[in-house]
């Protein structure tokens, strides 16, 4: 009896399932994909709850903010309403709790912590120089009385 090759040998099959793996990831990010446009020249993610900051695109948008960074390690963060109009500031915390979270295999689940306080229109900051890349950029603040979150993802 001749023995027939298979055409997908379970090597190539298990190969390609491992790579499909990264794909399947949690990569949905912190609330619904938005296509904004920043204002200031940066990204533009949306400001959700804290309670629903992993309801992924199911999670309702509050507010918008755009991070810009600047190349000494500043950062800014201006929060807009969701029509991405400028938001009335005043009604929001003084201060931000935000840390730099990295997404890397060696340093993955560290994060170093970013002070930012509220300086006009934005919350400004400086972030030291990354460990490692990428990383992502979460920022909490309180405002009209809720704890509110924003997060930037993939950031390099």
């Amino acid at each position: 009896m001749i023995q027939r090759k298979s055409r997908f040998p379970t090597q190539l099959l298990l190969a390609a399932l491992l790579g499909a793996a990264p794909a399947m990831a949690h990569d949905e990010g912190h609330g619904p994909k938005l296509t904004d446009q920043g204002l200031q020249g940066g990204i533009v993610s949306p400001v959700l709850e804290e309670k629903d900051a992993n309801k992924g695109a199911k999670a309702t948008v509050l507010h918008k903010a755009e991070l810009v960074r600047s190349e000494d390690g500043t950062v800014r963060i201006f929060v807009y309403d969701t029509a991405m109009k400028p938001f009335d500031s005043s009604g929001l915390d003084k201060t931000a709790a935000g840390k730099v979270v990295y997404r890397g295999r060696k340093l993955k689940g560290t994060s170093d912590a970013v002070e930012l306080k509220m300086e006009g229109a934005a919350y400004v900051g400086k972030m030291g120089k990354p460990k490692g890349k990428p990383f992502d950029l979460e920022v909490a603040f309180g405002g009209g009385g809720k704890k509110l979150f924003v997060a930037f993802s993939n950031l390099d």
